[in-house]
């Protein structure tokens, strides 16, 4: 474990000079969109999110992105991920002169869960009842600003070339997470793009998240996160093409899954970040207790 703390931190000193000369990844390091207003598209939205989120997403599309590549909102419920992207999204947009343009890729099953009834839908409504109109309602000023993408994302494939944000909040299950890998991570563009994992912080049941991200994690330096939930990825090295697998947590043994583990709880030993690092230590064990018996 000093090993690869000692690692991390000399890695991680290198990181930091490097996002310094980037004025837009120093931004958003620094974090003064924490301070800025909830966008008001995103007022009042029905979301699972914290307001430091929506924060996070307005000040990306809308001054992070450059309009190379494409937004992607995977997991997009009700619509408050997607409000706040169109914020930031249309500010760019008319900075330029520009009208609204479908540049936002939003993905969900547009269904209601069992756990969801009773806090964001009646406890009558049927599980598995379609959410699809209520999104519909809550985003039908920004119609113009989004492509929908319904039903199952892993039936799915993407071909809307370069991604320039990628925020998941989608990878419920480890297959998911390999989708994600085989189908958005070959789009990233290499010292661009940036990947937000909405669940890397939220609890220890989505470990397949803390594998994928550490696997990769020579072409990624994390920038900021939200404190809870939300971690930011920079992708600043490419990944090598066969590195892409389709099956990369399914066929993962456990050895290295123990090891990656134990890599990605040693980002974590500042001060104030004993909560951070406790959950990953609880999501690597109710991983292997689920995936190998212990």
């Amino acid at each position: 474990m000093i090993h690869h703390i000692l690692e991390i931190l000399r890695v991680n000193r290198a990181r930091r000079q490097s996002v310094s000369k980037d004025p837009r990844l120093a931004a958003l390091a620094k974090g003064d969109w924490r301070t800025a207003p909830i966008p008001p598209l995103a007022q009042g939205a029905v979301t699972m999110l914290l307001t430091d989120e929506l924060k996070l997403l307005n000040h990306l599309a809308g001054d992070y992105f450059s309009g190379e590549g494409a937004i992607i909102d995977a997991g997009c419920f009700l619509g408050g991920s997607t409000l706040a992207l169109a914020n930031g999204l249309r500010r760019h947009l008319s900075r330029r002169g520009l009208g609204d343009q479908r540049l936002i890729h939003s993905y969900d099953l547009f269904q209601v869960e069992d756990w969801t009834r009773g806090i964001y839908f009646p406890r009558e409504i049927a599980a598995g009842a379609s959410t699809r109109q209520r999104f519909d309602t809550a985003t039908r000023n920004i119609a113009g600003l989004i492509e929908v993408h319904a039903g199952d994302i892993t039936t799915q494939s993407w071909t809307g070339g370069p991604i320039e944000i990628l925020f998941i909040d989608v990878a419920k299950h480890w297959t998911v997470c390999d989708w994600i890998t085989a189908n958005f991570f070959p789009a990233l563009i290499p010292g661009k793009s940036i990947v937000v994992q909405q669940d890397y912080l939220f609890g220890s049941w989505t470990g397949w998240i803390h594998l994928t991200m550490e696997y990769f994690a020579d072409a990624f330096d994390i920038i900021t996160d939200t404190q809870r939930n939300s971690v930011v990825f920079h992708y600043a090295r490419q990944i090598a093409p066969e590195r892409l697998r389709g099956d990369l947590i399914e066929q993962m043994a456990e050895g290295e899954a123990r090891a990656l583990f134990a890599r990605a709880a040693a980002r974590w030993q500042g001060a104030g970040q004993s909560d951070q690092r406790a959950l990953l230590d609880a999501a690597a064990a109710h991983y292997l207790e689920m995936r190998h018996g212990g």
